[in-house]
């Protein structure tokens, strides 16, 4: 009887065990929780808050290159850079996104690391030839101050392009605007005119220079040779 009895206490207390257990797991955030918990307190602006639930969550998750971005962001709204880094450079092992990419040369240059910035950069762009990554070569030249450099990148992307897509025309323009030459920012906004008549953004720009956008002012790219 007694051992019945203990037999019956141990079953009890068992039972107690396993439902505590489970009540401590559900007090314990599943990873889509934390995933979206994390997502709620970025959107308010909430970083270190953020940063905790996305630890958390890549810490389960350790392959998932879109929490990695996430946390990444979170470390720069936190002013946390170098962490930021090491979060984008760990996504963009895991997948090849331009968003990693620009994440990490965001933090170079927040850092004052250009020679670092540049390896990357002109590795990615004479590995890949893309149009794309010539043009992140000279947006972030310009961003750091070496015109020549952006430019060189630029003309490039232009080039292998070859005068049909009106995105290098306009990032042309937006570098000659930057460092106040006039002259041919106004000629790659004419070419970007030829290859899309009807664009607003870019009438509105020949406007602001003084110029009336029609048919006869648009210029071939020279790109198309």
């Amino acid at each position: 009887m007694l051992e019945a009895l203990d037999m019956r206490r141990f079953g009890l207390i068992g039972g107690l065990v396993v439902t505590f257990g489970v009540l401590g797991g559900c007090q314990t955030p599943s990873t889509n929780t934390l995933g979206i918990y994390g997502d709620q307190a970025l959107n308010a602006g909430n970083y270190d808050e953020a940063v905790t639930y996305y630890e958390q969550y890549v810490d389960r998750r350790p392959l998932d290159a879109e929490g990695r971005y996430k946390l990444a962001i979170a470390y720069l709204g936190a002013d946390r850079v170098s962490m930021a880094r090491e979060q984008f450079i760990l996504g963009l092992e895991l997948k090849d996104d331009g968003r990693f990419v620009d994440g990490v040369a965001d933090t170079l240059v927040d850092m004052g690391q250009q020679d670092e910035l540049y390896k990357l950069l002109r590795q990615r762009a004479e590995s890949t030839r893309s149009v794309e990554d010539y043009t992140r070569l000279g947006r972030f030249a310009a961003q750091v101050g070496d015109a020549d450099g952006a430019e060189e990148a630029l003309l490039l992307a232009a080039k292998l392009d070859g005068g049909q897509s009106i995105g290098p025309q306009l990032e042309l323009a937006e570098l000659y605007g930057r460092f106040h030459d006039d002259a041919n920012r106004l000629k790659r906004l004419r070419m970007a005119l030829f290859i899309d008549p009807e664009n607003k953004e870019v009438a509105e720009q020949i406007r602001e220079m003084g110029e009336i956008p029609g048919p006869s002012f648009a210029l071939v790219p020279a790109e198309r040779g």
